[in-house]
């Protein structure tokens, strides 16, 4: 759980109810030497939680924390470097391109057998699709459908045992909604 210290008072809490799914599919990360990649941060309730972990680790100072545009960010972490990374939690811009730019961008980062996960797949904020996430995230699992397989989608979890170890894992979340799907 996400406790709030006096370094950090948090006014809405629109994290902590992933956190069961989080343990459930990232567990095997768990005391692991890992990248994490974290794209945008509201009240930074998720950096929180991820800086905790880090900290039982002891590697509290490796984090690098990039103010910028996530479009230039993920441009030069594409061209500049070497890394690439276990985890990726995309919950940036909202607006459709720039979310789909953010996954494309970030899926170059993420190591083979990674997990994605999307932040708020059904926020529907604005009547106009294109201002909300949901096209962009549809978009990129049908472009990159053959290399994804979605281990969950919604509030119930889709387990997946015989999982190919060369292909890339996406959790899906929906935001506020009671539709359960599980996509295999």
């Amino acid at each position: 759980m996400v406790e709030e210290n006096e370094k950090f008072k948090f006014k809405y809490d629109w994290f902590s109810y992933n956190i069961p799914n989080w343990e459930t599919h990232l567990h095997h990360l768990k005391n692991e030497k890992i990248n994490v990649l974290e794209i945008g941060s509201f009240e930074g309730r998720s950096t929180q939680m991820l800086n905790e972990n880090i900290k039982m680790t002891g590697k509290e100072r490796q984090i690098e924390v990039m103010k910028s545009i996530s479009l230039n960010a993920l441009t030069k972490l594409n061209h500049e470097s070497k890394i690439k990374f276990d985890f990726i939690y995309i919950d940036g811009s909202h607006v459709a391109s720039n979310v789909l730019a953010d996954a494309t961008l970030a899926w170059n980062l993420l190591k083979d057998g990674g997990i994605m996960i999307f932040d708020d797949y059904e926020w529907g904020r604005y009547k106009e699709e294109y201002n909300n996430p949901k096209i962009a995230i549809d978009a990129f699992i049908k472009c990159y459908n053959p290399e994804i397989e979605i281990i969950h989608k919604g509030y119930q979890i889709s387990e997946i045992d015989d999982f190919p170890g060369h292909m890339r894992q996406i959790i899906m979340k929906f935001f506020g909604i009671n539709d359960y799907k599980i996509l295999l």
